[in-house]
């Protein structure tokens, strides 16, 4: 097709004439061949069915007679005449008598044979007597179907020659006048408007057509004379549209139709890797190559595009962020024109993004990635195919307790020295960040990452379980962590922090200052202590959990003095559920102050009948540090008014995990109960690290020592010293002191060789439910508590 186009009208015109004529005498002549040939052959065939029957004619009498010397006489002029090849005689039998062939021939595919029976006349009985056989070539129609196929072909050449003159002539007749428009037309696009155009007075389209051209030069000529004109004025708002393109401060650059820069100003020439008018648009020169290719791409399809780039200023040297844009430029038709390309040099704005990216994206006290980028990461990682990425959880042990105490400025620095920590184990493939609080976290890829992640974790923890100086301060603190480990593109962040979130849990309730591996084994307990939360909430709806009471002695005289109220959580499907399990997700789960309410008041219920029925010894009830920094003295005040339950009958036990959490708030919670008149008892002491440095800011009256102590009597001078030397000290501070676990009489013997002033344990029974208890308080009153039953 490009090869038509271009040839000329005429010739274009001349094969359109041609092509038609001689594809049909080429089709004519192939018929009329093929009618010759099968003309000649059909000669042949009758050629052979005549000399077969002659010869048989022929043979009659030589072959009855049996003259064998006239059969091959007869056989040898059959094979001289016409164009016979072969000739074959055989007897009623099939025996060969006589058998000539021509020199040269050979049987084959390519032959017409014709067979006739030789027979007695039937006057003489029609007896077969034999067979004559003939053969003609089919080659021997050669000769006369060449002859015939040349002269059909000087026919067909003779007729297309003359077409052909013909044809030319009356072309070039119609063409001529097409050819003088054709240069009219071009003459008028080169704007050469001289002499009018040929060819108006025909009456036919032609005419037509050079009427309208002679119109368009008319008209042409009139623009020409309107645009001289107009050129002045068109040439003064020329230079101040370029003047203004010139003293913009964006690029500007004009590219024509074929990607040739017609106009660059100062400003183009240096964002645009010196770009220059008279040259072709090439994005290679200040462009990456990936961005390059889009553009390239954009400007060929003529599209509209824009993109930034970060590019390096060719004259000054001075690294720009540019905001380019380009589109195609069409005039009022829609025909391309050209493209423009414009550029904004926003170094200003975008650093000014750059830098609220990164505060979004990084914590403002640390400088370390926030929670955002954290995530993010993590999920990028984690879509790298076969990666395998570990996330580390950790906190800091009794970080409130160091706020409240020093203040927040303490905390901060605190912080700041733990992200150096930190920072000081990102590398490549490992992040560090802070999620909020002083929660940290870090992020390992690729093989081993969960080895290496635990090597770092457990450096961190030994270096957060050194004394911190801040400040001039030092500060005691510790680190927990968890870990977890994900792979494959289809694991969620979310689900590698809640699993690390997990194996934290775990390390803090494992005694802190550990680090846990995520496992099955968590799963499990977590699925489980949903179940218990759902399940303890209806417990609390339904009143299921019941108070029993465990009995305190007097170690010196052996009469009770008190009882300790412990929760009992009967399930009927899961069974006994022990209080170290329940209570701790009612913690977490803001059952523990309704939880807390129902025990207080079903053990005040049961302390103020006792008092009226003469106990003067106190029944203690276990208050969760949860409660404290809400008022925690009028919410038991409010139970002991609703169950009319006197004050002075009441001991409250708390541990110093109290003070820890709640700081300087709950000493003075504490305070406030004491002013009720309720005794308070400091709970498992001797098991925190810092017990005895709290001692003294504890009001407390009584304090218990925990049963690991007491376990160990037997066995362990040093905590036989120990638990004497607590006892001495609590005497010291006017508090009375009670020994918790005891067990047998043995225990009995040494808590009193202590100095213990109480017993609580075993060794005086289970604890006991409000009926039995009653009982052991008032043996004589058991009957009729009976009966009363």
């Amino acid at each position: 097709m490009r090869f038509l186009r271009s040839l000329t009208f005429r010739t274009r015109l001349n094969l359109g004439l041609l092509l038609p004529l001689v594809l049909f005498e080429f089709l004519r002549v192939t018929h009329e061949a093929h009618d010759h040939e099968q003309m000649f052959l059909d000669g042949l065939v009758r050629e052979s069915e005549m000399a077969a029957n002659l010869g048989a004619e022929a043979l009659v009498l030589p072959l009855g007679m049996f003259d064998q010397q006239r059969i091959e006489e007869i056989a040898e002029g059959i094979l001289a005449k016409g164009s016979i090849a072969h000739v074959m005689v055989t007897d009623a039998k099939g025996e060969v008598l006589v058998e000539r062939t021509d020199e040269g021939f050979a049987m084959g595919a390519g032959a017409l044979q014709a067979s006739a029976e030789i027979r007695q006349a039937p006057a003489y009985g029609d007896l077969k007597l034999g067979e004559v056989t003939v053969v003609v070539p089919e080659s021997a129609i050669n000769g006369p179907l060449k002859e015939s196929l040349e002269h059909l072909l000087l026919v067909a050449l003779i007729a297309l020659f003359l077409f052909s003159g013909v044809a030319f002539f009356v072309v070039s007749v119609l063409s001529r006048p097409l050819s003088d428009l054709a240069k009219t037309v071009a003459a008028l696009r080169d704007n050469e408007l001289d002499g009018p155009v040929p060819d108006q007075d025909r009456r036919d389209e032609l005419g037509m057509l050079a009427r309208s051209l002679e119109q368009l030069r008319l008209g042409k000529i009139e623009m020409a004379e309107l645009r001289a004109e107009s050129d002045e004025s068109a040439r003064r708002e020329n230079k101040r549209i370029l003047r203004a393109l010139q003293s913009t401060r964006d690029a500007v650059l004009l590219a024509d139709e074929n990607g040739q820069v017609v106009f660059c100003n100062p400003n183009a020439e240096a964002f645009f890797g010196n770009a220059r008018a008279g040259y072709r648009l090439n994005f290679r020169t200040w462009l990456t190559t990936e961005l390059a290719e889009k553009a390239e791409s954009h400007v060929l399809r003529k599209e509209n595009f824009a993109f930034e780039a970060n590019i390096v200023d060719s004259q000054s040297g001075e690294d720009l962020s540019l905001l380019v844009r380009s589109g195609p430029i069409r005039d009022e038709h829609g025909l391309y024109l050209g493209t423009l390309l414009l550029a904004s040099d926003h170094s200003d704005q975008a650093r000014q993004a750059e830098w609220a990216r990164y505060l979004a994206e990084h914590d403002s006290l640390t400088g370390l990635p926030n929670r955002r980028l954290m995530e993010q990461t993590f999920q990028s990682w984690l879509q790298e195919e076969a990666e395998e990425v570990s996330i580390l959880l950790a906190d800091l042990d009794h970080f409130k307790l160091i706020n409240d105490t020093l203040g927040h400025p303490a905390g901060d620095a605190l912080l700041q020295v733990v992200a150096q920590k930190f920072k000081a184990c990102a590398s490549t493939y490992v992040l560090a960040a802070r999620l909020g609080g002083d929660e940290f976290a870090i992020l390992v890829k690729g093989a081993s990452s969960l080895e290496r992640l635990t090597n770092i974790a457990e450096r961190l923890v030994i270096e957060m379980s050194q004394p911190q100086e801040i400040n001039g301060q030092v500060l005691h603190t510790g680190m927990s962590a968890g870990i977890a480990t994900l792979s494959g593109p289809d694991s969620k962040p979310s689900e590698g922090i809640r699993r690390a979130d997990l194996a934290l849990y775990e390390a803090k309730r494992a005694g802190r200052g550990t680090v846990e591996v995520f496992h099955e084994d968590l799963e499990t307990e977590i699925k489980r202590k949903a179940l218990l939360e759902r399940e303890l909430r209806h417990a609390i709806e339904q009143g299921d959990i019941r108070p029993v009471y465990q009995i305190q002695t007097d170690l010196k005289t052996g009469e009770i003095i008190g009882f300790e109220t412990l929760a009992r959580w009967h399930h009927r499907q899961l069974g006994t559920v022990s209080p170290a399990e329940f209570i701790p997700i009612a913690e977490d789960s803001g059952l523990i102050r309704e939880l807390t309410r129902q025990m207080l008041l079903q053990a005040f219920k049961t302390t103020a009948k006792w008092h009226e029925m003469g106990f003067r010894g106190r029944v203690a009830v276990n208050l969760s540090p949860k409660l404290f920094g809400s008022r925690v003295d009028e919410f038991l005040n409010d139970c002991l008014y609703e169950a009319n339950c006197p004050a002075e009958a009441v001991e409250a036990e708390i541990t110093e995990t109290v003070v820890l959490a709640s700081g300087q708030s709950a000493l003075t919670e504490i305070q406030a109960l004491q002013e009720l008149g309720v005794t308070v008892a400091l709970d498992d002491f001797g098991m925190g690290y810092s017990s005895l440095s709290y001692l003294q800011k504890f009001p407390v009256d009584k304090i218990k020592v925990d049963s690991a102590f007491v376990s160990k009597l037997p066995e362990s001078q040093e905590t036989r010293a120990i638990v004497v030397a607590i006892a001495e000290l609590g005497h010291a501070l006017g508090m009375r002191v009670t020994g918790e676990g005891a067990e047998t009489d043995e225990h009995r013997k040494l808590l009193k060789a202590c100095k213990v002033d109480y017993l609580q344990g075993y060794y005086d029974g289970p604890p006991l439910a409000e009926r039995a208890a009653t009982a052991r308080l008032f043996p004589s009153q058991a009957e009729h508590l009976n009966i009363a039953s």
